[in-house]
């Protein structure tokens, strides 16, 4: 297939790698900045461009791989009816590309994407489409891609914008805490490293230990209701009041999910 992608950032990058390395053609980057417009193309092979009046009228795809704020001043610079144009985002409507175009789209990636660095894994994608055969072209894509996908609409996606947060962005900060609290106290963060692996392989289906719920793998001193081991935590968290609260906040609820799940 060939694609031009608008847009350098990490998506853009990632995708494109993918891409090219899937065998498609990445014909054009487009992006305001020259010079990141003009390295990502040398990396894909492609042509670029900083005007929106020079994009490539010959891609079969065209692929918005912008900040979300940037996707809807695109229908005040640009035409490309009859094309397929598709955007990236988890949280903007697909409505914000149809003064683009009439074949709108959604190609959302649901993962955490750093365009200098290798995805280690598939990456799964959310797709949209306002007509059934482009979303069989997007559906196509994906699977060349060696990736699974889900056809959503825009109030499905942006739930699951919401529950990649609560996964990946929420969890890396509980790592950031103790992180630092290991630092404080001269230990080795890499001693948490086997645990926070195990906890994520029990989620995997094909590990064969896979509730379906995770939190009936929940344990800690909140699991078990242990206001003696609860309060010397607390205690130990007085130099730092904001993530002390934070854990107060998160024992409760896990008490009061334990209290739900018994219901």
């Amino acid at each position: 297939m060939k694609i031009v992608l608008i847009g350098s950032g990490n998506v853009a990058q990632s995708l494109g790698k993918m891409l090219v390395q899937k065998g498609h053609t990445i014909l054009q980057v487009m992006n305001r900045t020259a010079e990141s417009a003009r390295e990502l193309a040398k990396e894909l092979n492609a042509g670029h461009t900083t005007q929106h009046a020079e994009i490539n009228p010959d891609a079969d795809l065209y692929i918005v791989a912008l900040a979300d704020k940037a996707i809807p001043e695109l229908m005040l610079k640009w035409r490309m009816e009859d094309k397929l144009v598709v955007h990236t985002a988890g949280t903007v409507p697909q409505t914000a590309l149809m003064g683009i175009t009439n074949r709108t789209g959604i190609l959302y990636p649901l993962q955490s994407l750093r365009g200098t660095i290798p995805v280690s894994g598939v990456i799964p994608f959310l797709i949209q489409a306002s007509l059934e055969e482009d979303l069989l072209v997007l559906q196509e894509l994906v699977h060349s891609l060696g990736a699974s996908c889900q056809v959503v609409n825009d109030h499905q996606r942006l739930r699951m914008h919401v529950n990649a947060v609560w996964v990946n962005n929420f969890p890396n900060l509980m790592y950031s805490i103790a992180f630092q609290l290991c630092k404080e106290n001269k230990l080795s963060f890499e001693l948490l490293l086997p645990l926070i692996k195990e906890t994520f392989i029990r989620l995997e289906p094909e590990a064969g230990a896979s509730t379906g719920n995770p939190f009936l793998w929940q344990t800690g001193p909140a699991m078990r209701e242990d206001q003696n081991t609860i309060r010397k935590h607390l205690d130990i968290m007085n130099p730092h009041p904001d993530w002390k609260d934070l854990y107060q906040q998160l024992t409760e609820e896990i008490i009061s999910f334990k209290s739900q799940l018994s219901e």
